[in-house]
């Protein structure tokens, strides 16, 4: 039995040596561009999906929000309303501020900053990956 045993951790580990040259060999021969152009298509991709998200999300609480003002105006006698309890995610001063910028238009210099340090950190996230996995196929 300690022969088979041997013999198979022997043969894993070789798959394992062939899988790693093989993989190493196929990051060499891809270009450069290449892998730039395959992680900006993914970074478009995922924006274009994530901002359509969002707009069709947006779309359907304001038209939800629009529905329910016209049911409410159509409404003789005001129906009683139950009392939900809030959780204030924000400091109160911060959803002051906040509500302020939406009324006044003025929510899209707060926007394009919080969307800068997304790219920002989502770039610095991809170069450290790129040479974590530089560094794994240097050490083999």
């Amino acid at each position: 039995m300690g022969n088979s045993t041997a013999a198979t951790l022997t043969e894993i580990e070789q798959t394992r040596d062939r899988l790693g040259r093989d993989m190493a060999e196929l990051a060499e021969r891809l270009p450069a561009p290449a892998i730039w152009l395959k992680r900006l298509a993914g970074v478009a991709v995922g924006g274009g999906v994530g901002g359509s998200l969002f707009w069709f999300v947006a779309h359907r609480i304001r038209n939800k929000s629009k529905k329910g003002k016209e049911g409410k105006a159509a409404k003789e006698a005001p129906a009683a309303v139950a009392q939900t309890p809030v959780v204030q995610v924000l400091p109160p001063e911060w959803g002051e501020r906040l509500g302020d910028l939406f009324e006044g238009g003025q929510w899209k210099g707060p926007a394009i900053a919080i969307g800068t340090v997304w790219v920002l950190l989502r770039w610095m996230e991809l170069r450290r990956l790129k040479r974590l996995t530089k560094a794994m196929l240097l050490a083999r």
